[in-house]
């Protein structure tokens, strides 16, 4: 688990996770070895429940810091993680899918020596199809890093069963990309 955890619902993101370090997250002067890790839920339910189980406690009437959109924008350049989010059952890349895979591209770059690594989110009682979606959709992002000079060799893919993570649904509209040390 991340240093920091931020959980986005409708274009907004809420500190569910290391709060001890929101000054230094507000300030830009965050450390180096503090790793964030950015979280797509399907609702304000899914961001309280992480909240709760990463560091809250709402019976004594606490809730989630919201961030503002320029800060995590910046953290999300930073990050050595991107989530590509998709339509429910859609493969179109639109042009936020765009930005963020170009920016694991320069990740990539930064860091020739890593491995690149799309994580498909589908469970073994996943809906018929899932699969076949997932997969599709990376190969899209495959396509498109490798026409952003990332070469095939170095992408790997890895399935993990989205009821392991708290806040995904089943067909979880998401690729993630990380970028790994080998």
């Amino acid at each position: 688990m991340a240093d920091i955890v931020l959980a986005e619902y409708g274009g907004q993101a809420w500190l569910v996770g290391g709060e001890e370090y929101i000054d230094d997250l507000l300030a830009n002067t965050l450390p180096q070895h503090i790793t964030i890790e950015l979280l797509a839920c399907d609702s304000k339910s899914d961001v309280n429940l992480l909240w709760a189980q990463h560091s809250g406690d709402a019976a004594k009437g606490g809730m989630p810091w919201l961030i503002h959109p320029a800060i995590v924008a910046r953290e999300r350049r930073r990050s050595a993680q991107h989530n590509v989010f998709f339509a429910q059952w859609s493969a179109f890349v639109d042009e936020e899918a765009h930005v963020v895979i170009r920016s694991a591209a320069r990740w990539a770059a930064e860091n020739a020596g890593s491995t690149v690594v799309l994580t498909r989110y589908v469970g073994d009682d996943s809906a018929p199809g899932t699969a076949d979606l997932a997969n599709l959709r990376a190969s899209l992002i495959e396509a498109e890093l490798d026409g952003l000079g990332v070469a095939g060799d170095r992408i790997t893919r890895e399935t993990q069963d989205p009821s392991s993570v708290p806040g995904l649904l089943e067909e979880s509209q998401q690729i993630n990309i990380a970028i790994r040390p080998k």
